[in-house]
């Protein structure tokens, strides 16, 4: 297994971290470091809300379906 380790100012430790724990899972087996950081939480997009949807093979939508469009959901 390769283990890659970085020299980080303080100051950044939480946007580096940030970024490493956001990595796609199953890419990076541990994550440790030498100083405390808070766990910023990731945050959902559009776009990762669209793929968990299906795609109706129906020509016209459901009525619950057009109301969370309507909505924005």
């Amino acid at each position: 297994m390769a283990k890659i380790t970085l020299d980080i100012d303080e100051k950044n430790l939480k946007t580096v971290m940030n970024i490493l724990d956001n990595l796609k899972d199953g890419l990076i087996n541990n994550i440790s470091t030498n100083r405390q950081y808070n766990v910023a939480k990731p945050i959902s997009s559009s776009i990762d809300k669209k793929a968990n949807t299906t795609p109706s093979t129906s020509k016209y939508l459901s009525p619950d379906e057009y109301k969370k469009r309507l909505k924005g959901n």
